[in-house]
């Protein structure tokens, strides 16, 4: 068998690859969560002062831009069919799709639950410094912090369903033989098509 003829045998078949709106919206996604993740730790340790307050305005503009994202993504996938569930037992199937839905609906409450805590702090919202959301609710400081604990245990969620995500991609690869972790990616390594 030559070179050419494994890569074409261990790449999977177009049709089974998302598209590359998908596959860009995905990996960006990804990239966003873990910035906002890194800036929400970095801005807890920081004292009070003009440098926590501008990393606290990246922080709210990255979760502006998560939410958009989001409902960019969650309106591709209804007008785009999503490909069909990976094989495995029903239990696993079962198991991915309650993962997806939690993760749209965390990727929704964690921007959403932050931009509200920062109104009830009265605290105003500049985006990129290129406009000003107006705000959402009241000065409430007792909502805020009730906000601010769901939203810190909100992020503790999503980080515990991508690594469910994850580690179910990367079952399905090594031990199930599956290409579903191709699924994402625009092209397949050629150091897999060798080993094969």
């Amino acid at each position: 068998m030559t070179y050419t003829n494994a890569v074409e045998i261990a790449s999977p078949p177009t049709e089974d690859r998302y598209d590359l709106c998908t596959q860009s919206i995905h990996w960006l996604t990804l990239l966003i969560v873990v910035i906002a993740f890194v800036a929400g730790l970095v801005m807890e340790e920081m004292p009070r002062g003009p440098e926590k307050v501008q990393l606290l305005n990246l922080h709210a503009s990255i979760g502006v831009i998560l939410f958009a994202l989001t409902t960019i993504r969650l309106t591709w996938r209804l007008a785009v069919p999503p490909l069909q569930s990976a094989p495995g037992p029903q239990l696993l199937r079962l198991g991915a799709k309650v993962v997806h839905v939690g993760l749209y609906l965390v990727l929704f409450a964690i921007p959403i639950t932050g931009l509200l805590m920062m109104a009830a702090k009265g605290r105003a919202i500049e985006v990129f410094g290129l406009f000003t959301l107006p705000p959402l609710v009241s000065t409430n400081r007792a909502f805020a912090h009730s906000l601010e604990e769901v939203h810190e245990a909100l992020a503790i969620v999503l980080l515990c369903l991508v690594g469910v995500h994850t580690a179910a991609a990367l079952l399905h690869r090594f031990m199930f033989r599956e290409s579903v972790l191709y699924r994402m990616f625009p092209f397949r390594a050629k150091t897999d098509a060798k080993r094969r």
